[in-house]
């Protein structure tokens, strides 16, 4: 299985890709290597961008994304809900955060009906 660097390697992608520009390359991609021609080349293609699409990595993303800038600013959406918060509750607050960030991930027409 290919690690998220390797698959965004392969679809000339940048780390802080976004699904929209994960799908415009791999249908950039596909086009200027279409099975027919370039097998190998498909395969990894295509390969990279399940891997990077799958429901698993999308998961995996949302519950280990723990780079400073997110954390701050999910610090800072708990801090703004409650201004007087301890460090523990903003801590809790981001958990709670990541946790409907993944339900929403995994159901989002339930999470609409809210």
């Amino acid at each position: 299985m290919l690690t998220r660097d390797q698959a965004l390697h392969h679809l000339h992608l940048a780390q802080e890709a976004t699904r929209e520009e994960i799908e415009q390359s791999y249908r950039r991609l596909v086009r200027r290597y279409p099975p027919e021609f370039h097998p190998d080349r498909f395969r990894l293609i295509d390969e990279s961008y399940r891997a990077l699409t799958s429901l698993s990595f999308v998961v995996e993303t949302i519950m280990t994304d723990r780079d400073q800038e997110h954390e701050a600013n999910l610090a800072q959406r708990v801090a703004d809900l409650s201004p007087t918060a301890e460090a523990e509750d903003v801590a809790r607050g981001v958990e709670e955060l990541r946790r409907m960030m993944l339900y929403e991930a995994l159901w989002p027409q339930a999470h609409s009906d809210r």
